[in-house]
């Protein structure tokens, strides 16, 4: 299978692999195949459609439901969030560990403002930009070109069916990708375009899955490969590379990868896709409650295999071998 790395312009494979979309369990055949130089994966038979790959029931799109039980996680998660911003709040501190939010704890690092200007690429429905305008940030803008239309809520967040290149006019100090990179063909030419727009002294943020021990154990069957969605998957190798390509500097990784690596990958190796797993009392396109995992596993694994892949995870984490990592690229000063 020939191959061109739009990261590294590599050439030679390690070899190819089918994949299924198991997300949905379509089973529908996919191929990858892996960089020789840099170790990225690439998608090399994408869909002429995408559409189907993203219907109405994709976790990114969900949105929140009113009521009392919602108005309840609501406070609860406001408690939790601010602790992720220097609140000392008991309860909050509590729920911030057992109950993470990784994108917030991403965005906490980078020391951002209230009137920090920011630009949340891939945003889906809006979710982390809520969140963040419910802390106080007022400058926050969304683009996602899956969405069904531009909305606009009164707590400030701007919301844009768009492409990143359609933003090209705006600078930003903050321009984040929390798992959406890896749905676009060409990560180097968007990579450019955020060096553009980014104003003097700009940060990038860029979580997403990392090719790692969970791809070497599961290869086809691992959860994150996520064929045709994720059209591409680097190593860190690869993004140190993608940061020099685009004229950007990689300044910090920090692995975040948790257990699903190991149950999601476990589940497609026995053919059973995720949304045929049974939840705790939510619908499945709520797969992002404040829940840490709301499907309900027991039907699959025993407590103590779920123990272990938890354990597992924290420790490939600590080793640099989890499969997704938030990493911080610095533009021109």
């Amino acid at each position: 299978m020939k191959l061109c790395c739009k990261i590294c312009d590599g050439s030679e494979t390690n070899g190819s692999y089918e994949a299924r979309e198991m997300m949905f369990g379509l089973r529908t055949r996919f191929h990858y195949a892996q960089c020789a130089n840099c170790g990225s994966l690439w998608l090399m038979d994408p869909p002429d459609d995408f559409g189907a790959y993203y219907p109405k029931g994709y976790y990114s799109f969900a949105t929140r439901n009113g009521g009392m039980k919602a108005a309840i996680i609501e406070y609860l998660r406001a408690k939790r969030d601010k602790t992720y911003f220097g609140s000392k709040d008991v309860l909050g501190r509590f729920l911030s560990w057992r109950y993470k939010n990784s994108d917030l704890t991403a965005v906490s690092k980078l020391s951002a403002k209230p009137d920090t200007r920011v630009l949340d690429v891939g945003c889906g429905s809006g979710q982390l930009l809520h969140r963040m305008a419910a802390l106080g940030f007022r400058n926050l803008v969304g683009a996602d070109p899956y969405l069904s239309n531009d909305f606009q809520n009164g707590n400030g967040v701007r919301i844009r069916k768009c492409r990143l290149e359609d933003m090209a006019g705006d600078k930003y100090d903050l321009v984040m990708f929390h798992h959406s990179l890896e749905h676009v063909a060409d990560p180097v030419s968007t990579l450019r375009t955020v060096a553009r727009i980014l104003a003097p002294g700009g940060k990038c943020l860029i979580r997403l899955p990392v090719v790692a021990h969970a791809w070497e154990r599961y290869k086809a069957n691992w959860v994150q490969l996520d064929p045709p969605r994720h059209m591409w998957l680097p190593t860190e190798k690869a993004m140190g590379m993608l940061a020099e390509s685009a004229g950007m500097s990689m300044q910090r990784v920090d692995y975040d990868s948790t257990d699903f690596q190991f149950w999601g990958s476990e589940l497609y190796a026995r053919d059973v896709p995720l949304r045929d797993l049974p939840l705790r009392g939510v619908p499945w396109r709520a797969v992002s409650s404040f829940c840490a995992n709301p499907l309900d596993l027991s039907v699959h694994f025993r407590r103590k295999e779920i123990r272990e892949f938890h354990r597992k995870s924290l420790t490939l984490n600590r080793e640099g071998q989890g499969d997704q990592a938030a990493f911080y690229f610095s533009g021109k000063p």
